[in-house]
């Protein structure tokens, strides 16, 4: 079965959560009515629920008890303020939990929930009690379509219900009907009446009892009904008078069984199967069973446990994850002696073994960081992997024995997968220098280092490496936490937006050109590169931050803002561009006649672009409407799938409306990774959209050139680094970094700063006051943009760019001003940084953009210079790394 499209499979995974919060709040439990369950269906107002709660706030402060007062009164005020997040109800109405919950441990705990439901609710609730009412999600929950089955044989029938992935058993009953026998004469003419009597009277008890159990309110209560047995009492049932009209036009299919009871009601919910394709039960036996075949036909194509699949999701391997929808494992993020994560899944026996949580340097504990659901994490991170994620229950024979024999989780792989090759690594042989001898004992993909010129040759994975994967308690530590433990005393570790190929790939070797002193290390997403910075598990990282057509990466901006905290000593030291030249990449199956593909500049080199100005963010041209700037090299007719990051859809929109519209996009972590993907799809239906590089380190074919919206498309990437000591103090364009108190305008201009600041929603003009300040001191802002705060609902943080750099009088004087403004609403570190404006002997200064081979020797060269970092009174500056400027 091929799995339910991306709508109806994000659809099940939000049932899924809803199911979860639904669990909780039943097992919820608080003193007096203090507990606020309020439902407002669609097409209400919320006015009329915020006047009924202030009636509600005045009633209860008549409550006696001064305690239940409190906890009441304090519910209201929450709920009031949860119903002010909202102008108006949402399409699909508003559920609000609010109230004080008392834990296992004896203690209260305060709880505020606000959601619009999945689908339309109908229900309209508001109640106080020591308990939250949940009867209302939880008949939401239930399947719109509900199917009717009756089974009869001569034992007796059976009445059941089918419904989404529940199947119930509503009534059943046993008859005693006489058996033919050889006698003749009189005696046989008699008992031949009798039988049909009876047989009569079975079959109109039938009927009546299917009026009761499939009508309700004089309409018939499911989409379909189902008659299943063994001889002719279905058809019976079906052709009889007695047999009420309304549930006869609702038969959908009559079959026959082998059994009766429940035993025949399994049966003929299999027998049913192509009947009732679109319910979730049968899709889920659907899954197991191509699961289980691919077992049988010993493919190789599939993993069981937690541990092997991590291994495939990380190797992209994983096609269709299946996992059980209540699967006990808790996710441990804990942080080790040496300041490196390890990552721990444990079920509730194994959380009792203390001693994988211990540190093996210290025999002590392990700090936790962060603790949480593994079903959770899988939920908001599959994407990530290129994964469809299928949630599915144990009520069918298939899914009893998945989650019996199985654990209740495993995955469909897209390729065979040889488990025992990603062998565990111990502490002293995880990782190797390109002095050590090749090791044939570990894959190929274990190295992370390349003799000069293979880096973009060599197709390598960015899962599976570094992991420790420990059968016992399910171990996987950080992927860099080998590399801070040998290597990083010797070599520069530079993570990066990985698999190799990728164009952040593309920008790491820029800045950071192959050398026996640096390791480039991919990483799976953007956020573990900051993790890896952050850990000190890398002492440097390139992130992608905005693109020339598409705009802002908006998962980077989120990780600068930091909400959690996770990483405040993260600082931009540098920036980088490349020139981002998107192909479609796959199987060819040509049927048109192969064209020539204009030349181009270097194949997706690294460009250094000038701007215009020579110190701002390079202008691109805006894309409009216009016809495809590329035709496909063959035949798109075969491609069903499409690959690639979420940026790149809109780099290439006018190409995939001409040529690929309506085909299914699926989002992964990086081009190349979507490169990865398709090449390992062996029905050659799937494709990507990824560099050329990616093409050849994969062996797949050039479906389309060109394809971006904009000729001049680029990206630019930010290096960071850690706070913390520096390198040794250079001299800049022949002066003394000691000499960096006093600016000249002339060489802040060669400096941006990027800062991110709250302000007050409710004060009218506040985001334009501050904006003012800039143009008040004459500093060009070179891009805003905004990102949700997290402090509540349309609440936002803005993020903004300008040239020059604390220093200097204009900016000095600008910052102090807008602290003035924003009090301590700072929200991240400044993060200041050269402009890549560069002048080396041989390249044309005035040309928009530089060879890769220029590029890569003046970044190769280039110096730094270290200034102390310090704290202001309200927020912190942070003063950093520039680049040496290089003159003709």
């Amino acid at each position: 079965m091929s799995a339910p499209n991306g709508t109806e499979a994000e659809q099940n995974i939000e049932i899924w959560k809803v199911k979860k919060l639904v669990k909780s709040l039943e097992a919820a439990r608080g003193n007096g009515t203090s507990m606020i369950s309020l439902i407002i269906p669609p097409k209400d107002q919320v006015s009329r629920a915020a006047k009924m709660l202030a009636e509600e706030f005045g009633t209860a402060s008549n409550i006696k008890s001064r305690v239940n007062r409190l906890s009441v009164l304090s519910a209201i005020t929450s709920t009031q303020q949860r119903l002010k997040l909202y102008s108006k109800v949402p399409p699909n109405g508003l559920v609000v939990y609010c109230g004080e919950i008392i834990t296992n441990e004896g203690k209260e705990r305060k709880i505020n929930i606000d959601f619009e439901p999945f689908k339309p609710i109908n229900t309209s609730l508001y109640l106080c009690d020591n308990k939250f009412h949940t009867e209302a999600l939880s008949e939401l929950l239930e399947s719109d379509q509900k199917f009717g089955f009756i089974i009869m044989d001569g034992n007796g029938a059976l009445f059941g219900t089918l419904s989404g992935n529940t199947r119930d058993v509503i009534h059943k009953f046993s008859v005693d009907l006489p058996k033919k026998h050889g006698r003749g004469g009189q005696s046989a003419l008699r008992f031949a009446r009798l039988r049909e009597e009876k047989r009569h009277n079975y079959v109109r008890k039938v009927a009546e009892l299917a009026v009761q159990n499939f009508i309700t309110n004089d309409k018939v209560n499911c989409a379909g009904l189902i008659l299943a047995g063994s001889a002719d009492f279905k058809n019976d049932l079906n052709q009889s008078d007695m047999f009420d009209q309304r549930l006869q036009a609702k038969v959908i299919k009559v079959v026959d069984v082998s059994y009766g009871g429940e035993n025949g009601f399994n049966q003929a919910i299999e027998l049913s199967s192509e009947t009732l394709s679109n319910v979730k039960f049968i899709q889920e036996k659907k899954l197991i069973n191509k699961y289980f075949d691919e077992i049988s036909q010993d493919s190789g194509k599939v993993c069981y446990g937690v541990e092997d699949t991590l291994k495939a999701l990380e190797l992209g391997a994983a096609e269709t994850l299946i996992v059980f929808e209540n699967l006990e494992v808790t996710r441990w993020v804990l942080k080790s002696s040496e300041g490196s994560e390890i990552i721990l899944h444990t079920t509730k026996l194994q959380e009792a073994d203390r001693s994988q949580f211990m540190d093996k340097e210290t025999g002590q504990e392990m700090e936790v960081i962060e603790q949480g659901s593994f079903l959770e994490w899988l939920a908001e991170k599959y994407r990530d992997f290129g994964a469809t994620l299928e949630f599915v229950s144990d009520r069918s024979s298939e899914g009893n024995q998945f989650v019996k024999g199985f654990g209740g989780i495993g995955a469909i792989l897209r390729y065979k997968v040889n488990f025992e090759q990603l062998a565990d690594f111990d502490d002293e042989d995880e990782f190797y220098d390109v002095s050590e001898e090749a090791r044939p004992d570990l894959p190929a993909s274990g190295t992370l280092t390349a003799p000069r010129g293979q880096h973009l040759r060599d197709a390598a994975s960015s899962g599976g490496v570094g992991q420790a994967l420990g059968a016992s308690c399910l171990l996987l530590h950080d992927p860099f936490s080998a590399l801070s433990r040998r290597q990083m005393d010797k070599q520069e570790v530079v993570a990066y937006l990985g698999p190799k190929a990728s164009y952040t790939h593309q920008a790491a070797l820029s800045v950071f050109p192959p050398s026996p002193s640096t390791i480039l290390h991919p990483a799976i997403a953007i956020e573990d590169v900051f993790s890896a910075v952050q850990s000190a598990n890398a002492t440097a990282g390139v992130v992608p931050f905005e693109n020339s057509t598409n705009g802002s990466v908006v998962f980077t901006l989120d990780l600068f803002a930091d909400l959690q905290h996770k990483y405040p000593d993260i600082v931009v030291c540098d920036e980088a561009y490349v020139s981002v030249h998107h192909c479609l990449l796959g199987r060819s199956h040509p049927i048109l006649p192969t064209v020539e593909a204009a030349p181009s500049s270097l194949p997706d080199a690294v460009h250094a672009t000038r701007s215009s100005s020579g110190h701002a963010t390079p202008t691109m041209k805006m894309p409009h409407p216009t016809p495809p700037r590329a035709e496909p090299l063959a035949s798109l007719s075969h491609v069903k799938k499409l690959y690639s990051h979420p940026q790149a859809w809109g780099q290439c929109k006018a190409f995939l409306s001409a040529f690929l519209k309506g085909v299914e996009r699926q989002d992964v972590s990086s081009t190349s990774k979507a490169a990865e993907i398709a090449a390992a799809d062996p029905s050659g239906t799937s494709a990507a959209i990824s560099s050329s590089i990616a093409a050849e380190v994969h062996g797949l074919d050039f479906l389309a050139r060109g394809i971006e919206d904009s000729a001049d498309n680029a990206t630019r990437f930010f290096v960071l680094r850690k706070r913390g000591p520096t390198p040794p103090a250079t001299t800049v364009a022949g002066r003394d970094a000691d000499d960096d108190d006093v600016l000249a305008d002339g060489d802040a201009e060669k400096w941006k700063t990027l800062i991110s600041f709250r302000v007050d929603h409710a004060d009218p003009g506040a985001l334009a006051d501050s904006l003012g300040v800039f143009k008040k001191h004459r500093i060009n802002l070179t891009s805003i943009n905004a990102r949700p705060s997290g402090v509540a609902p349309w609440n936002y943080i803005f993020f903004v760019e300008f040239v020059g750099r604390e220093g200097q009088e204009k900016v000095d004087g600008a910052l102090g001003e807008l602290e003035s403004h924003e009090g301590e609403r700072w929200a991240m570190p400044r993060q200041t940084y050269p402009c890549l404006e560069m002048e080396v002997e041989g390249v044309d200064s005035s040309s928009t953009c530089w060879d890769m081979k220029a590029v890569s020797f003046a970044l190769a060269v280039r110096e730094y210079t270290a200034t102390n970092n310090y704290t202001m009174d309200s927020y912190r500056a942070l003063k950093l790394m520039p680049s040496c400027h290089f003159r003709r």
